[in-house]
C-alpha cells in the first residue's frame, strides 16, 4: 500500500554519514529522502544545512547516549562531561535549551537545574538527524543553535517482508565494566504491524585517561518502546507510540562537576513517559498530504541528598498537538499548519535554604508556513513565517506574563544541474524564558553559617531573539580521480546574531570581611537571578568532503566558530574549540568485514572571556584515535559483530569550558542477532 511504502522510506537510511561527515545522498533518489528536521516529507526541502546519523553508523560507534552519536559532526559538541546522563549538545556555540530535542517529532521540553535532558538509548534509533541554524520558523521557541531530531526503529524495519521478526543483542564495554541487552520483537498481523523493544544497561564508576576513577560515575538505566502501526487504508496510516525510561544511581547535585562545597552528592531516580498518535492522510490529491500529531510527555526526578536526607521532587508534564498539510499548486509545494503545547511544573523540597522552583504553567500556541517556489528550473525560492503567543503562570508566587514572536525565513537556491547547489538562506529565531528563569526564588547556595546567596526572581525577561545568514554550496562529482568513483563536497558559512542572551549573573557583591572579619578583603555575590545581559555574534563555517571509490571511503570535516558580546568585543564562553575529524573505512571479505578509524583533532581554545575564572583555565588540543570494525559472517548472515576502540592511546583531555576530564581507552563489544 501507498502509505506503508512510505513508512518503510521514512525508516530507510538513504543518507550516509560517518564520523565528521555530512549528509549525502545514497542510491535512492532526492525525492526519497524523509527529513522529519525539517517538518517535511518532501525530499526538495534541502536548503537547510542537515546532517543525518544512520543506524549502521550509531551501532557502528556503539554510543551510549545520543550526545555521544553526533558528537564526530562538523561544529557539534558534546557537553556536560564524561556522566553520559548529563551529556547534552552545542551547536555553533549553542547549547542547553538553545537546541531544540525532537523525539519522533515531538518536542522534548524537560529543563531543570544541572539535570539530564537527553534520556534516549541509542539502540532504540533508527537516525538522528541534526540540524544546524535557528528554525523558529517551523519549530517555534528554542530552536536558536539549531534542532536534534531522533527517530526511533518501526516494526518495517525488523521484518524484512515476514510477518515475524526482531534482535537480540549483548554489548560490553570495558571503561565502568558496563553490560548492556537490548532486544526487539515485531510481528505483522494484516494491515497491522506490532514492536516491542527494550534495554538494561548497568555500569561501574569510569576510568579518566590519566588512569583515575572518576567516582559517583556509575549508572543503571531501562526502558522500554512500544508501538503500532495501522495502515487502515491507501490513504490512512496511524502510529501509536508508548515509551518508558527509568535511570538511578549516586550522583553530584551537578553531574558535570566533582563534589564540593556546593556540589552534594544525591540518589538520583528519574522516569520519563511518553504516549503519542500519528495520523497520516494522503488521498491521490495534490491538495491533501496531512498530519496529526496527539502527545503526552512526563518527566520526574526524585533526589534525596545523602549527607542530610534533604529530599527534591522535580516534575514536567507536557501536552501537545501537532497538525500541518502540504498541498501542491503546480510546481508550488506550500507547507502549512498550527501546534501548539502545556507544560506543567511543579517541584517540592524539604529543609530550610533551597531554591524554591515554581509551580508554573507555560502554553505556547504557534501557527506556520513554508512555500517553495520554483522558477525557470535553475532557481527555487522558499519563503516561510511563523507567529508565536507564549504565556507562562507561577501559581505558587501570583504571578503571570505573555508575549508573542514573529519568526520569518526565507532561501534562495541555485541548482544548475543535479550535482550541484548553492544556496543562500536567512532565518529568525527565538527562545522564550522558561518558568525557573523566570520565577525561581530562595537559596542558592551557602557560604558558611553567616552568608548565603539567594535567588532573584525577574518576571521581565525578554525572550532570546536570533538573526542568522547562511550560505551553503553542495557538490558532487562522478568519476573525478578513478571510475566510478563519487566525491561530495559540503561547504556552509554563517553569521549569527543574538540578542536578550539569558544568562545566570552573580549580582550584589560585598565584602567577606563584613561578616568574617577584617582578616577577609574579598568580595561575594549575596544574589543571583537570571538577566537579558548579551548581544552576542557568532560567525563561523563548516566544512565536509566525502571520497568513495570501489571498497573504500573517506571522510574529513573542519567546523570553527567565533563568538563575541558585541557590546565589550569580549569572548563569550562555552564556545567549543576548533576541529577537525578525519575518517577511513573499507569493506573486506565480499562485503562482510569492515574495518576503520577516525582521527579527531580539537584545537586549543584561547577565544576565552576575561573574567578570572574563564581567564585561569586552560583548554588545550587534543588529538584521538578511534578504531571499529563490523563483522558479518556469510555462513551466519544474521550474526553481527561490532568492534570499537575509543581513545586507543588513553589521551587525558577535557572539552573546553567543561569543568571535568572525558574517559580514556574504552574497548566496546556488541553481538547481534537478527531473526
Amino acid at each position: 500500500m501507498k502509505l506503508r511504502k512510505l513508512a518503510l522510506l521514512m525508516q530507510v537510511p538513504v543518507l550516509l554519514t560517518v564520523s565528521g561527515g555530512e549528509a549525502f545522498a545514497a542510491e535512492q533518489s532526492l525525492d526519497e529522502i524523509t527529513i522529519t528536521a525539517t517538518r517535511n516529507t518532501d525530499g526538495d526541502s534541502s536548503s537547510r544545512n542537515i546532517s543525518v546519523v544512520s543506524q549502521d553508523d550509531i551501532a557502528r560507534q556503539q554510543a551510549t547516549s545520543v550526545p555521544q552519536v553526533i558528537n564526530y559532526l562538523p561544529n557539534v559538541t558534546l557537553t556536560g562531561g564524561p556522566r553520559e546522563q548529563v551529556q547534552g549538545v552545542n551547536i555553533r556555540g549553542l547549547g542547553g535549551n538553545r537546541v531544540l530535542q525532537l523525539i519522533d517529532g515531538v518536542r522534548q521540553n524537560f529543563e531543570s537545574g544541572h539535570r539530564p535532558t537527553y534520556f534516549l538509548d541509542p539502540s532504540l534509533l533508527k537516525n538522528v538527524e541534526v540540524l544546524r541554524g535557528p528554525s523558529s520558523s517551523l519549530w517555534g521557541s528554542g530552536a536558536l543553535g539549531g534542532v536534534v531530531s531522533q527517530n526511533t526503529i518501526h516494526a518495517a524495519d525488523l521484518l524484512d517482508g515476514d510477518n515475524l521478526g526482531g534482535f537480540v543483542k549483548q554489548g560490553y564495554q570495558s571503561n565502568g565494566d558496563k553490560w548492556t541487552t537490548t532486544g526487539a520483537l515485531a510481528s505483522r498481523f494484516g494491515n497491522v504491524d506490532l514492536l516491542l523493544s527494550g534495554y538494561y544497561r548497568d555500569g561501574n564508576d569510569l576510568e579518566l585517561g590519566n588512569g583515575d576513577d572518576l567516582e559517583n560515575s556509575a549508572d543503571r538505566d531501562q526502558g522500554v518502546l512500544a508501538k503500532l502501526d495501522w495502515f487502515i487504508d491507501n490513504d490512512q496510516m496511524a502510529t501509536f507510540n508508548f515509551r518508558r525510561s527509568y535511570t538511578d544511581g549516586g550522583v553530584p547535585s551537578n553531574a558535570s562537576a566533582n563534589l564540593g562545597t556546593s556540589v552534594f552528592l544525591v540518589d538520583r531516580e528519574i522516569q520519563t513517559d511518553h504516549a503519542s498518535v500519528d495520523y497520516r492522510f494522503n488521498p491521490d490529491n495534490k491538495l491533501i498530504d496531512s498530519q496529526l500529531n496527539l502527545y503526552w510527555n512526563r518527566t520526574e526526578v526524585d533526589e534525596n541528598r545523602v549527607s542530610d536526607n534533604r529530599f527534591d521532587t522535580t516534575n514536567i508534564r507536557t501536552l501537545g498537538l501537532n497538525l500541518n498539510n502540504r498541498s501542491q499548486f503546480g510546481d508550488v509545494s506550500v507547507l502549512y499548519g498550527v501546534d501548539g503545547y502545556q507544560d506543567k511544573l511543579d517541584a517540592s523540597r524539604s529543609g530550610p535554604s533551597r531554591p524554591i522552583v515554581p509551580e508554573a504553567t507555560t502554553d505556547v500556541w504557534g501557527a506556520f508556513t513554508e512555500v517553495q517556489i520554483p522558477f525557470a528550473d535553475i532557481l527555487r525560492l522558499e519563503l516561510g513565517a511563523r507567529y508565536d503567543y507564549f504565556a507562562t503562570e507561577a501559581d505558587n508566587l501570583n504571578n503571570d506574563r505573555s508575549d508573542n514572536a514573529f519568526s520569518p525565513s526565507a532561501a534562495i537556491s541555485w541548482l544548475p544541474n543535479e550535482d550541484l547547489q548553492v544556496t543562500l538562506r536567512y532565518d529568525e529565531a527565538f527562545r522564550a524564558p522558561s518558568a525557573e528563569e523566570l520565577y525561581t526564588t530562595g537559596t542558592h547556595y551557602s557560604y558558611g553559617p553567616a552568608g548565603a546567596n539567594t535567588f532573584i526572581n525577574n518576571p521581565n525577561l525578554k525572550p532570546e531573539e536570533s538573526q542568522n545568514i547562511e550560505f551553503l554550496v553542495d557538490y558532487q562529482m562522478q568519476n573525478a580521480f578513478n571510475e566510478k568513483d563519487t566525491v561530495n563536497i559540503h561547504a556552509s558559512v554563517f553569521h549569527n546574531e543574538v540578542n536578550n542572551f539569558i544568562e545566570q549573573i552573580a549580582t550584589n557583591y560585598q565584602q567577606i570581611m563584613l561578616i568574617y572579619g577584617p582578616q577577609f578583603d574579598d568580595y561575594y555575590p549575596v544574589n543571583t537571578e537570571y538577566r537579558n545581559v548579551d548581544k552576542a555574534q557568532l560567525v563561523g563555517f563548516e566544512l565536509a568532503m566525502d571520497y568513495q571509490w570501489q571498497n573504500w571511503n573517506a571522510m574529513v570535516s573542519y567546523g570553527q566558530t567565533r563568538a563575541k558580546n558585541k557590546n565589550t568585543g569580549e569572548a563569550l564562553a562555552n564556545i567549543p574549540a576548533d576541529k577537525w575529524v578525519l575518517d577511513l573505512n573499507k569493506s573486506w571479505l565480499s562485503d562482510s568485514l569492515q574495518t576503520g578509524s577516525t582521527l579527531t583533532r580539537v584545537e586549543s581554545q584561547k577565544h576565552k572571556p576575561n573574567d578570572v575564572m574563564s581567564a585561569n583555565e586552560d583548554y588545550e588540543h587534543y588529538n584521538l584515535v578511534d578504531l571499529y570494525a563490523r563483522w558479518t559472517p556469510r555462513d551466519f548472515e544474521n550474526l553481527t559483530v561490532d568492534l570499537t576502540v575509543n581513545n586507543l592511546t588513553d589521551q587525558h583531555y577535557r572539552v573546553a569550558f567543561q569543568q571535568l576530564y572525558m574517559p580514556g581507552k574504552d574497548i566496546r563489544l556488541g553481538v547481534k542477532y537478527d531473526f
